[in-house]
């Protein structure tokens, strides 16, 4: 072996070792703590904030729904005041956009709907955390509502692990699963047109968001990471 690849490897092996400490920090670097606040609450103030234009959902509906669910939970206690309240929840629909497309010289905008909770200190009305959860808009009916009932124990199910309460196999099952078809339509709005074309106020259409499955298993395994929710359990079905 000559002298230069001999100094070459040395070289190598000094820097994988000294690189190895590092690479071990990243790997255990623990995550930010949840406010103490959140867990050592007894009583919340659940708000209803309403929700975004293009939100599928009737905000009134869902916050009723979300309202007995946490009485149903029985974890806080809710009061009918800010001012006897440890925290205050406070609960939107929300729909970003997450696509652009283009169709016949027309370009559309989708949303992607997800349930937003802001956990706040009533006395300095401080953001302590926010929780946001997919919404699954598919199929009609009965499977429509299966669906919206889904996405709304997810939200609770978020709010369960920020809590410090582990999760029941259902809980984690509904939380990790997504349809196996999207058929979600969405509100499209027209953003621009093409030179010469001619459009008269606001169009309103479907669209296909074929990436909105894609935006929601990506949702779903970030939290299974951050929560310890082993990824084979993420795969969805």
């Amino acid at each position: 072996m000559n002298v230069t690849l001999s100094k070459l490897l040395c070289f190598t092996l000094a820097l994988l070792l000294a690189s190895t400490p590092l690479i071990r920090a990243q790997q255990t670097t623990p995550a930010a703590p949840v406010p103490s606040q959140i867990q050592q609450a007894q009583t919340i103030f659940l708000t209803n904030s309403g929700s975004d234009p293009n939100f599928p959902i009737d905000a009134t509906e869902a916050y009723n729904d979300i309202y007995a669910a946490l009485q149903t939970w029985g974890r806080y206690k809710l009061v009918n005041s800010p001012d006897q309240a440890d925290l205050v929840f406070q609960l939107k629909g929300i729909a970003p956009i997450t696509d652009v497309s283009a169709y016949r010289n027309s370009v559309y905008s989708a949303t992607s709907p997800a349930f937003q909770l802001t956990i706040l200190d009533p006395k300095s009305n401080i953001a302590l955390w926010t929780i946001t959860s997919p919404v699954t808009v598919t199929g009609k009916d009965q499977i429509l509502a299966r669906w919206v009932s889904i996405s709304e124990t997810n939200l609770l199910s978020r709010v369960k692990v920020v809590a410090g309460q582990p999760l029941s196999p259902d809980e984690t099952a509904d939380l990790t699963t997504v349809p196996k078809y999207h058929t979600t339509r969405t509100i499209l709005i027209v953003t621009g047109v093409a030179a010469g074309a001619v459009v008269a106020g606001v169009l309103i259409g479907h669209h296909e968001l074929e990436n909105s499955l894609a935006n929601q298993k990506a949702s779903q395994d970030a939290f299974c990471k951050a929560n310890n929710i082993p990824l084979s359990q993420c795969a969805g079905g």
